[in-house]
């Protein structure tokens, strides 16, 4: 898959260009910022001979990464609470995953202080973790940027790639799932979770446009039935 590395609500230029630098150092260049701090002469140094890749450098919205890509991939410091709204899968794989996908996958890093918020990991298609000592769990954006990227690249890629549906293709699939549920009076406390479980589901097992719409399609013909 193509990568985007994408920093959301950035405190520190340092790190910006940090990162930009570690992404050169693994052959990626897409970097897309989400209300970044100010970007000056600091970045640019941290950046060394990756400033070509702080220079192109895309403004988005999340709303806008979220629509574009296939693949939405959240990392957190914590592997406690935080990832109980989802398994994170197992980081030496991921390399692999992506080498048999095509299409995009944005990787979401949060800012310094906070990481990605409850809500943003919730809108994420997977989530991975750094394992590192429970001491001192919590790595440097552009350390943790290493790692990941590393993994990634190290992958063998493969002879076939598979294409795979966008986020908004599968968050579709979810509304619909959800309007299903209420119309059959599925318990609203459970709903939740239920959502939670076929999220975690999609986020595995990779589906592709045609697999989504036959999905919906389905659907569609229980809403049909429960009219009659």
């Amino acid at each position: 898959m193509d990568i985007e590395v994408v920093l959301v609500n950035p405190v520190y230029e340092g790190n910006v260009g940090a990162v930009a630098r570690v992404m050169k150092n693994f052959g990626y260049s897409e970097l897309t910022l989400v209300n970044p701090c100010e970007l000056g002469a600091f970045a640019h140094a941290m950046a060394s001979h990756a400033q070509d890749v702080l220079d192109t450098a895309r403004r988005k919205t999340l709303e806008d990464v979220l629509v574009a890509s296939n693949l939405i991939i959240g990392t957190t410091g914590i592997a406690g609470s935080r990832a109980s709204l989802r398994a994170p899968y197992q980081l030496a794989r991921l390399g692999v995953k992506l080498s048999e996908m095509r299409g995009i996958a944005s990787i979401l890093f949060g800012a310094e202080d906070q990481g990605l918020s409850n809500e943003v990991l919730q809108e994420c298609d997977v989530v991975v973790n750094v394992e590192t000592s429970a001491k001192y769990p919590v790595m440097n954006i552009s350390h943790a940027a290493a790692v990941i990227l590393y993994s990634i690249a190290s992958a063998t890629t493969p002879a076939e790639r598979r294409t795979v549906a966008t986020h908004a293709d599968l968050d579709r699939l979810l509304q619909h799932t959800s309007e299903v549920l209420e119309e059959i009076d599925f318990p609203a406390h459970k709903r939740r979770r239920v959502l939670l479980n076929i999220k975690r589901i999609c986020g595995r097992s990779e589906l592709s446009s045609s697999e989504v719409r036959t999905l919906r399609g389905v659907l569609s013909r229980i809403e049909l039935r429960l009219r009659r």
